[in-house]
């Protein structure tokens, strides 16, 4: 997926190796000192490389942050398929309560994820994902979802799908945001609420078809 941000892409193992020790640095580093206070110099500092070494591959914080939420993405994207591959054939709210369930399980041990969860968390922070490519007015994160759902985990077609998508992570993202304010490993009521919402959701959209 494009980065912008990329001033140079890895070739080399060496490379890719210092490029992965950089987004390592920063996604450690947010979980510490937050998104305010993270400096390429202290990230640099952390994956033990200068700082210019940085400026190399990315055109600076945004482009860095930027390729973490897209490595994170990936991530999340191969956590599903080992789900999907255990579970067999799935429903739409199945769908939504094994997403939900790998997300809570990335922000409990992904470094930097519970900051970088594809966007400052913040309200009205931005997504640090690439914009979506559907007319329908989606985003990067609803159409691999809605993607991987269809191609991948054999779910039929949605009503309005990337409408669909996008509330339901927003949903999402507003029910773990209640659930990790107090608590690094998530309230596990709220979790529940958060999984009851998506599955009637999706249950009522499934009723549609």
């Amino acid at each position: 997926m494009d980065n912008p941000g990329v001033r140079r892409r890895p070739v080399q193992k060496r490379s890719i190796d210092r490029v992965e020790r950089i987004l390592d640095a920063c996604a450690r580093l947010l979980d510490e000192v937050g998104l305010d206070a993270l400096t390429i110099v202290d990230v640099a500092r952390r994956a033990e490389v200068p700082s210019g070494t940085i400026y190399q591959f990315f055109d600076g914080k945004p482009g860095m942050l930027r390729e973490l939420a897209l490595r994170n993405l990936e991530l999340l994207l191969v956590r599903l398929r080992r789900r999907v591959a255990a579970e067999g054939a799935l429903t739409w709210p199945r769908a939504a309560e094994l997403v939900l369930t790998e997300t809570v399980e990335m922000r409990r041990t992904v470094p930097g994820y519970t900051v970088v969860d594809f966007a400052d968390t913040r309200p009205g922070g931005p997504t640090f994902l690439p914009p979506g490519e559907a007319k329908e007015g989606g985003d990067v994160l609803a159409e691999r979802l809605y993607h991987f759902a269809l191609n991948e985990a054999g779910l039929p077609p949605l009503p309005d799908p990337y409408r669909v998508m996008r509330l339901a992570i927003q949903a999402t993202a507003a029910a773990l945001q209640l659930a990790f304010t107090a608590s690094r490993q998530g309230d596990p009521a709220m979790i529940e609420q958060g999984r009851r919402l998506l599955r009637a959701y999706f249950a009522d959209l499934s009723s549609l078809g």
